[in-house]
């Protein structure tokens, strides 16, 4: 009976404040100086906890197949998320590149990764980020397309 108990709070106590986000990205990676746009997937276990994934594209070069997978963690305090979490990416290199200099740019593997997101808008969901690793550095916007779950209120209300 005790261990149903315990089973039981914690699962109450985290669809109390379930929540999650799908939303679009776009932006720019300060390392190899070019446009990603992607998607995320968020999903807010306590009110300032939520963890997720994102996928992240360089649509606009048709030389390479960039890609990364993020998944992450974020803890709010106040407008600022503090991200941190693990980036699967494969950066490929140019075909017209020698042998020496395609060593030395072909970027692949699972590295972590930190970021700073900030939310300059009170009542909008958009966020300005920053990505930072050994391999990648990027900056942008995202803004949510869909919500799913319950419609949290931060603020507690008393009846007199």
């Amino acid at each position: 009976m005790k261990k149903l108990t315990i089973i039981s709070l914690i699962l109450f106590s985290t669809s109390i404040y379930s929540q999650a986000h799908i939303g679009a990205m776009g932006g720019y990676n300060l390392e190899s100086e070019k446009t990603q746009v992607g998607i995320g997937l968020n999903y807010m276990l306590l009110p300032k906890v939520s963890v997720g994934a994102m996928a992240m594209i360089t649509p606009f070069d048709d030389e390479s197949s960039d890609y990364m997978i993020m998944y992450n963690a974020k803890y709010k305090l106040g407008n600022f998320y503090l991200v941190g979490g693990l980036m699967d990416m494969k950066m490929g290199d140019k075909p017209n590149m020698s042998m020496s200099m395609s060593m030395n740019m072909d970027m692949d593997g699972t590295e972590p990764y930190f970021g700073l997101e900030y939310k300059p808008f009170k009542n909008k969901m958009l966020k300005i980020y920053y990505n930072h690793s050994d391999m990648m550095k990027s900056i942008g916007i995202m803004m949510p397309i869909f919500n799913l779950g319950k419609k949290m209120d931060h603020t507690m209300h008393v009846d007199h």
